[in-house]
C-alpha cells in the first residue's frame, strides 16, 4: 500500500498489550514506517500524563491526540488545540447524573489535571488505568469543582449512559468504553476524527491515505473517515464491521502483523 501517507495508532487494546507494554515487534514495524517517511500519529482517550509514559518510547511521534480529541499537541511546533466543555453544560450534566444515579462517581480532567470531590473507590481504579500506587484525583470542594470547564467528564457506575446522549447530545459527545464501565464525555466538537483531521490538514495528508488502528467505540469515527481502517482481533464487533481488515490481537503484535502484511515492513 504505497499510498499510505500517515498512520494513526490507538494505545490501549491496540498498540499496547494487556500488560500495557509495547512489544519489540510492534515498535520495530512502526519505527520503520516512520523511517520511510510516514508520519505516526497517536490518538488515545488517555490524558497526557497517562499516555506519555508509553509515547516516550516513540520519540519520533510529533502529533499526539489525547482525551479522545479534546487536546491535540504538536511537539515540533509547540502548538496545541484544546476543547473544553462549557461550565453551564457541565453543571447540567452533573445534576442529571446525580439525580439518575446518585451512587455514580464523577471526576473531571482539566488539561492534564484530574479532579474530584471524593477519592475514587478502590474497586473502580482499574477502569481509569490506575495501578495500586498511582494517585487519586486531586480532591476539591464542591464550589471549586462546580466552577471548572473540564476537558473531559469521567463517569463510573452509570449503566444507562444513553440517557445522557438523549438529554445532552446536542452539546457533548458521550462514549462508553471498557465494556460500558467507563463513560467519557467531551465537548461536541471533540472527537478523535476531528482531531486527526486537524493534524492531517497541518501535514497535508488526505484521510483516504491514512491507515488507522483501533479497538473500541471511540475509534468508530476514525474508521469511517480514514481510507485503511484496521481493527484488532480483540476489537468490538461494531469496529470490525467497518474495518478494511481485522488483524491479530493486541497481545499478538496485531499492529506489526498488519503493517508487515500491507506495507512490506519486514520484521527483524
Amino acid at each position: 500500500m504505497s499510498d499510505i501517507q500517515a498512520i494513526v495508532l490507538d494505545l490501549d487494546g491496540t498498540l499496547l498489550g494487556s500488560d500495557k507494554s509495547i512489544s519489540p515487534r510492534n515498535y520495530q514495524s512502526v519505527k520503520r514506517c516512520f523511517d520511510s517517511g510516514i508520519p505516526i500519529i497517536v490518538a488515545t482517550a488517555r490524558p497526557p500524563r497517562a499516555a506519555n509514559q508509553f509515547v516516550q518510547n516513540f520519540p519520533f511521534v510529533d502529533y499526539l491526540v489525547y482525551y479522545n480529541g479534546a487536546l491535540v499537541t504538536c511537539k515540533s511546533k509547540q502548538t496545541q488545540l484544546h476543547i473544553s466543555i462549557p461550565n453551564e453544560i457541565c453543571q447540567q450534566i452533573n445534576q442529571f447524573i446525580e439525580l439518575q444515579a446518585p451512587q455514580s462517581f464523577i471526576s473531571y480532567e482539566v488539561n492534564d489535571s484530574w479532579y474530584a470531590c471524593t477519592p475514587i473507590p478502590d474497586s473502580q481504579r482499574t477502569h481509569f488505568g490506575l495501578r495500586t500506587n498511582d494517585p487519586n484525583p486531586e480532591i476539591m470542594n464542591n464550589d471549586l469543582f462546580s466552577s471548572l470547564s473540564p476537558t473531559k467528564i469521567l463517569v463510573q457506575g452509570y449503566s444507562t449512559w444513553r440517557d445522557i446522549i438523549e438529554q445532552f447530545g446536542d452539546h457533548v459527545n458521550v462514549i462508553a468504553t471498557d465494556g460500558g464501565a467507563l463513560i467519557q464525555i467531551m465537548q461536541k466538537s471533540a472527537s478523535k476524527e476531528e482531531a486527526v483531521q486537524w493534524v492531517l490538514n497541518d501535514i497535508g495528508v488526505k484521510p483516504e491515505n491514512v491507515m488507522v488502528f483501533g479497538d473500541d467505540f471511540n475509534d468508530l469515527g476514525l474508521f469511517q473517515m480514514c481510507g485503511v481502517p484496521i481493527a484488532m482481533e480483540n476489537a468490538i464487533i461494531e469496529l470490525k464491521n467497518c474495518a478494511a481488515h481485522v488483524t491479530d490481537s493486541n497481545d499478538n503484535d496485531g499492529v506489526a502483523v498488519a503493517i508487515e502484511r500491507f506495507m512490506g515492513v519486514i520484521n527483524c
